[in-house]
């Protein structure tokens, strides 16, 4: 993920900043012509979580029980395996927030490649990707329904650094959301011989009969999700606490 932000994320979570020292850090972050209300509006579509209140600016994540937050359970399929010169042909997402799912996400993308071998995994074809909306647009619709929800996903890296990437070089900007991968949190929370999602889906009874399709290979994840939020140490609280866990080095069941 790009670092740009790296400084003022640290400090946020410390403490909130008064809204005079955190436009300062962004005109720093922009360089010398920088406008504070330009930098603002940028930050805000960033996807960083920030909450504003008496003249102060918090990280929300440092301030909001976990349970009351917004996540994002996000899959992909891809025509390829590099973000850098392949692209999403698939995305499926699911808010979820107040243990309640809040609204999905489909969309096919146009996409003319389609590798033989990609077809056999996923099952998608070209043909079936003919009539989807361009790259741009599924994007744009995306990032609306994301905005700074808590990103997670099976294997996140991939699906983040592939989705960032593709907003990136479509002019919307990498994501910075926070990012949770559930095969670190099950790994700390749920005693499993593997961490796939296809092991999981049936070790832990979820039995979901599709698999290599964004949108059901999302709702394996978040069924995953919950399942290990049930396990969680009663020390932790905040989404901060939450992603502070989860990405912590040591392996805990």
């Amino acid at each position: 993920m790009p670092k740009h932000y790296d400084k003022l994320l640290k400090k946020l979570q410390k403490r909130p900043l008064s809204q005079n020292e955190f436009l300062s850090l962004l005109c720093e972050l922009g360089g010398l012509l920088a406008n504070p209300q330009i930098e603002l509006e940028i930050i805000k579509t960033s996807g960083i979580p920030l909450f504003f209140a008496h003249d102060k600016v918090y990280l929300r994540t440092t301030l909001t029980p976990y349970l009351q937050e917004s996540f994002c359970i996000i899959d992909i399929e891809t025509n390829g395996h590099n973000p850098y010169i392949h692209q999403p042909i698939e995305i499926g997402a699911i808010r979820y927030q107040n243990r309640e799912i809040k609204e999905t996400f489909h969309s096919f993308v146009f996409c003319q490649d389609i590798p033989e071998k990609i077809t056999e995994i996923t099952g998608i074809t070209s043909s079936m990707l003919q009539d989807s909306p361009k790259i741009h647009q599924v994007l744009e619709t995306f990032k609306l329904f994301l905005k700074d929800s808590i990103f997670v996903a099976h294997n996140a890296d991939f699906d983040f650094n592939f989705l960032s990437n593709a907003c990136y070089y479509n002019n919307f900007g990498y994501l910075y959301n926070p990012c949770l991968c559930t095969i670190k949190l099950a790994q700390k929370t749920i005693k499993s011989p593997k961490y796939s999602l296809g092991f999981l889906n049936e070790f832990l009874g979820i039995h979901h009969h599709t698999l290599h399709r964004a949108l059901e290979d999302s709702k394996i994840a978040l069924e995953i999700f919950k399942q290990c939020l049930k396990y969680l140490d009663k020390n932790i609280h905040t989404s901060y606490d939450l992603l502070e866990f989860t990405n912590s080095k040591s392996i805990i069941r």
